[in-house]
């Protein structure tokens, strides 16, 4: 799950959480090993409005698809569209049929449900195939679980959004009508993703302050999370002419 989350997230999907289970014996849904990739609830409802459900999801037998519930449903991948490449296929392959998705959720993949594994046989092996894509050991010995891991890791490929969006070369500023009540609603959101020690809360703390400052038309504007992001930039370039590791 932590790899194709990572690469869909470089790829600008808004993925909020992953899940993976050890070991389920769901025998009437035929998959005894499963987990999932949840997105923000825009993209979801863009890709299913009318759906209970929906998740990139993983079968130990069957492989990737997009699996949508509705209310009726008897069979529980009823609606599900399936990547079909094999049970444990590249990420960047995973993240190709989640763009199609995205173009279209209705033709993607196939309704046809493949088989790669017998249930409940192989388990081991299998446990063997997919340790292939985890982090590596420095990368998450510091974190108790790999969705922590998951987590410092979709902050910070967050945080080099927000930088290139505060530092891009066209930020001509633009006439935006904004009600009192939004900007403050904004700003609660903003201090809402302080939550931890990341870069990202730099920013978010920095660009809360400077929105607080535009409700005063007679202000000078406050440019502090741009100015971060530019210094955090150069310091980059610097720290890549020494050769130093990034």
């Amino acid at each position: 799950m932590h790899a194709v989350a990572v690469v869909l997230l470089k790829e600008g999907v808004p993925v909020t959480s992953i899940r993976a289970s050890s070991l389920l014996l769901e025998r009437e849904a035929g998959t005894d090993i499963d987990g999932e990739i949840r997105f923000a609830r825009t993209l979801e409802d863009r890709l299913a409005h009318k759906a209970e459900d929906i998740t990139l999801h993983w079968s130990g037998t069957s492989g990737w698809c997009l699996l949508v519930l509705l209310d009726d449903d008897h069979d529980h991948y009823h609606h599900a569209r399936w990547l079909g490449a094999g049970l444990v296929p590249p990420p960047e392959r995973v993240a190709a049929f989640m763009s199609a998705i995205q173009l279209s959720p209705e033709e993607a993949g196939s309704h046809e449900r493949p088989f790669y594994r017998p249930f409940g046989e192989g388990v081991e092996e299998l446990h063997q195939r997919l340790a292939a894509f985890l982090p590596p050991d420095d990368h998450w010995r510091s974190r108790q679980t790999f969705q922590e891991s998951f987590l410092h890791d979709r902050s910070q490929i967050y945080a080099q959004r927000v930088s290139a969006a505060l530092t891009m070369q066209d930020d001509t500023e633009v006439e935006l009508r904004v009600s009192l009540g939004e900007m403050e609603a904004l700003r609660h959101i903003l201090e809402y993703a302080q939550g931890n020690t990341s870069l990202l809360t730099s920013f978010t703390s920095h660009l809360a302050e400077d929105l607080l400052t535009r409700r005063d038309p007679k202000a000078a504007p406050v440019r502090r999370a741009t100015e971060i992001a530019l210094s955090i930039q150069q310091q980059l370039r610097d720290r890549r002419a020494r050769g130093d590791d990034i």
